[in-house]
């Protein structure tokens, strides 16, 4: 027991330093600012991991859940005209409603049907999320389309951008090159130690550029329940049947997402076990985890790959490990959460550039070049169908991506023998998350499994 204990805590603690970063960058991602980020950090990975199907595991804001949440963001404030009060209690609402048909897809036993997804089309799609991670973001960093640009020297901001972005890479190799011990290695995450570098930087050199908000702002536990109960979504004025039909397709989007994240990275997960996930009780886990979350003004998660990963690669034994993942969270949340503050935006942008590339499938792509794919039919159509959702994703919905990709692969596979992509170039990268030089991960799964 005592031997678990200990490596729980520590495969915990590494995993938690990730999560907090990651977090709080999502929450700024989100529009709902690094404390909702932050707290869905932390609330998330304790209820699945305590009540969820899969044993070991780490989950909490995800990359394409924020891309989501972000879009729910902008259209409650343009919805609502700038009527804070209204957008905030309509965001609830649909957070709320995302972790009801979460649960109602555990309840329903919808959690087999995962089984059904094509690898072609989860690839195309996770594709579409970075894409649209990376559109966001450089329209930040420059302005474009009407969105206004970081505030200070835009080449400063530029430089710090993707000086993060490339130290989150640099650091892992610095480290293995000048041989460091693996023992303490494995508690340098790279991008927590980028994050303090590059704020440590800016920060002795006084740069008039823009910083992070922690978005809502308390000063008591008091002052925060009040806000709570404040925004609970109850005005008759966001019930009306136009803002209902906009909040049911945005829930719906949400809770799709969540499915496919928890239930793809479970597979990944049981390979790595050799267990079996329950998919339905993960579902329920995943829902109360999200409506508990949203209601705590948090934004929403599922169950993220390269986290659970770290997790088991950190000698994770039981379910404490998640849980401690949310309670360091917590805690460096509550100690460093006013510090958030001296973070350049800058530097969340060149966190979210990788957070992008990190959803993006690149394994395919490689493989296609790498194989002389193009003169293969079998592999021209997968390519087109990772192309078709990757493009649908991007231009129109995730929902439209997933449901008309998938529909077109079953008529295609029925009437013209189109066969699924296969798993042999599936991988989890995760060392430069976590500072050392991992091996990297292969995970040999059915048609239908994917990594992200």
């Amino acid at each position: 027991m005592k031997k678990t204990f200990i490596s729980d805590l520590l495969a915990g603690l590494t995993v938690s330093f990730a999560a907090l970063s990651l977090g709080a960058a999502f929450g700024i991602m989100s529009g709902r600012g690094a404390f909702a980020g932050m707290l869905g950090a932390a609330i998330i990975p304790i209820i699945t991991s305590l009540f969820g199907g899969t044993r070991l595991q780490a989950s909490g804001p995800t990359a394409p859940m924020t891309a989501v949440t972000a879009l729910l963001v902008a259209n409650a404030y343009d919805r609502f005209g700038g009527d804070k009060h209204l957008a905030d209690e309509f965001i609830t609402l649909v957070l709320l409603l995302a972790g009801v048909f979460i649960i109602l897809s555990g309840v329903f036993k919808l959690g087999k049907y995962i089984q059904l997804v094509p690898q072609v089309v989860v690839l195309g799609f996770m594709n579409g999320i970075g894409v649209l991670i990376w559109i966001d973001q450089l329209k930040k960093l420059f302005g474009l389309n009407g969105i206004k640009p970081l505030d200070g020297n835009m080449a400063i901001n530029i430089t710090i951008v993707f000086s993060t972005l490339g130290l989150i890479y640099l650091i892992p190799l610095i480290l293995k090159k000048m041989k460091v011990s693996t023992n303490i290695r494995r508690f340098v995450p790279s991008i927590f130690v980028t994050i303090i570098l590059v704020t440590t930087l800016s920060t002795f050199l006084q740069l008039n550029i823009e910083h992070v908000s922690l978005g809502e702002s308390y000063n008591s536990f008091r002052e925060y329940i009040k806000v709570v109960y404040f925004d609970l979504p109850v005005d008759s004025a966001i019930f009306t049947s136009e803002h209902l039909f906009s909040a049911f397709p945005l829930a719906l989007q949400l809770c799709l997402l969540a499915y496919l994240d928890s239930l793809l990275t479970s597979l990944v997960i049981d390979k790595m076990t050799k267990e079996k996930t329950k998919p339905n009780k993960e579902l329920i886990a995943q829902g109360i985890a999200n409506t508990l979350t949203g209601l705590l003004q948090g934004i929403p998660g599922a169950q993220a790959t390269i986290r659970s990963v770290l997790l088991l690669k950190e000698g994770a034994q039981t379910r404490l490990a998640g849980v401690f993942v949310g309670i360091f969270a917590l805690l460096g949340f509550i100690v460093f959460g006013k510090l958030i503050t001296l973070i350049t935006s800058a530097v969340f942008v060149g966190v979210l550039l990788k957070a992008g590339l990190d959803v993006f499938d690149r394994d395919f792509a490689i493989a296609y070049v790498k194989n002389k794919w193009m003169t293969e039919r079998k592999r021209n159509i997968q390519l087109f169908f990772v192309s078709y959702t990757t493009l649908i994703t991007v231009v129109f919905d995730l929902n439209v991506a997933v449901i008309s990709g998938t529909i077109f692969y079953y008529i295609g596979k029925k009437f013209f023998n189109v066969a699924d992509a296969e798993d042999d170039y599936s991988e989890v990268h995760g060392e430069e998350l976590h500072g050392q030089s991992l091996d990297t991960v292969n995970v040999k799964i059915n048609n239908n499994d994917t990594s992200h």
